[in-house]
């Protein structure tokens, strides 16, 4: 046995030899790691951020809103074409400013004119039947005395022959030839009452008919005074849809026109303002905007609010009226505009840059950065014509520092330095 370990390491000495050799210096280099001496560790020392700050002043202020709206005609009308008729003649164009009695088309009037014709000739025959009517009464009025005289007669005739008859001196014949006559006398005066009682209802009749055609030919006229095309108001044309030589039927679409006295601006107004305007509106108190359009200045005037909330916006739209008379832009154009709310007391006026994120601020107290939440009430311009954001906020005091450095890494606790002043020792201590 003793022998056979000699043996194994003779035959196998060419690799073991090698293995030997790597474990060692393995193990050589894992115990100069372990024995490697350390360096003292650094403490880490945390950045101290350089800020800007002001001091929180509360006072009263007019905000300002601003508002994107969209300029609308809401009073704006389609011309159609009161009858078929062909269009003789286009006197103007799209995009042209027209004056109220202008006229704008006018149409084949010919057809019109005999229709106005042929209902005149209506209205004159009715009117020659009432007269004939009224004459026809008189006529009936003095035959009727003529017919009770031949009445009368014809009554006493009868009496004659029977008195005759009753001696045997006339013959049958003839007193029943005395009582035809009698009764044939007596159904003409009875015609001739029913004619005279019916003359108030044939007359009515009459009258009636005559109102109809009356109507008819007032219709008439109309649709022919309508061929005469012409702006109801003074407005701008906003498109045609015919030309001279086309055939339009009753109640085509001619052209749109709108009213440039009566243009709107609709804006959509924050629900957190919308207390407040309702207060003016309800007061009868003037809410003013102002506006920029093309280079020119346009003062507004809130009219009222919308009745409805389309599309579930989170506000409510006002109606603007537009002051300027001389220019108004055109419906559908985008306008910003700047609306003027009443002064409000306890604002605080603070530079768009101190705003974090849409209702937050931060204020330095001990060197360390406090978050404070605020409402947005509104804009408005310091002395040099800067702009200001208007908040209101019931975390904030009188003389706390407010932070107006955008930060892109602000959140409560980082540790500031306001410029011009040095950092305090207990905060480089809470720092380290």
């Amino acid at each position: 046995m003793a022998e056979a370990v000699p043996n194994f390491f003779q035959r196998n000495k060419r690799w073991i030899l090698p293995i030997l050799i790597l474990g060692g210096a393995v193990a050589i280099f894992v115990l100069l790691i372990a024995t490697k001496p350390t360096a003292p560790s650094q403490p880490v020392k945390e950045r101290v951020w350089t800020v800007k700050v002001i001091s929180a002043e509360y006072g009263s202020y007019a905000p300002k809103l601003s508002l994107y709206g969209q300029i609308e005609a809401p009073s704006s009308s389609t011309l159609s074409a009161p009858v078929t008729a062909f269009v003789e003649s286009r006197n103007i164009s799209e995009g042209e400013l027209v004056e109220a009695g202008q006229l704008l088309l006018k149409l084949d009037n010919r057809d019109a004119n005999l229709l106005l014709a042929q209902r005149q000739a209506d209205m004159e025959r009715i009117e020659a039947q009432i007269q004939a009517e009224k004459v026809r009464y008189q006529s009936d009025l003095k035959a009727l005395k003529i017919e009770k005289e031949l009445v009368n007669i014809t009554l006493r005739t009868l009496e004659r022959y029977k008195n005759l008859s009753s001696r045997q001196v006339a013959s049958q014949n003839q007193l029943d030839d005395a009582r035809r006559t009698k009764q044939q006398q007596a159904l003409s005066l009875n015609s001739r009452q029913q004619a005279i009682n019916d003359h108030p209802n044939r007359l009515a009749q009459l009258e009636a008919q005559l109102k109809q055609t009356k109507a008819l030919r007032d219709i008439a006229a109309l649709d022919l005074e309508r061929t005469r095309i012409i702006a109801p108001f003074p407005g701008r044309i906003a498109s045609i849809n015919v030309a001279a030589g086309d055939r339009v039927r009753s109640g085509d679409s001619l052209l749109n026109i709108y009213n440039t006295e009566k243009l709107e601006v609709r804006a959509q107004i924050p629900s957190r303002f919308l207390p407040v305007i309702r207060q003016q509106l309800a007061a009868k108190q003037n809410i003013q905007a102002s506006a920029e359009l093309d280079g020119q200045q346009m003062n507004l005037t809130l009219e009222r609010l919308a009745a409805a909330v389309e599309g579930g916006g989170i506000g409510i739209d006002g109606l603007f009226s537009i002051s300027n008379n001389d220019y108004s832009g055109e419906p559908g154009r985008s306008i910003a505009l700047n609306l003027s709310m009443p002064e409000q007391p306890q604002l605080l006026a603070l530079p768009p840059q101190a705003i974090f994120g849409t209702d937050r601020i931060y204020i330095v107290q001990d060197q360390r950065l406090v978050s404070r939440q605020i409402v947005r009430v509104g804009d408005s311009l310091d002395q040099n014509g800067k702009p200001l954001v208007l908040v209101q906020s019931n975390d904030l005091k009188a003389g706390d520092q407010i932070l107006i450095t955008q930060l892109p890494n602000a959140v409560t606790g980082l540790l500031v330095k306001i410029a011009g002043q040095k950092t305090s020792a207990a905060a480089t201590a809470k720092a380290e």
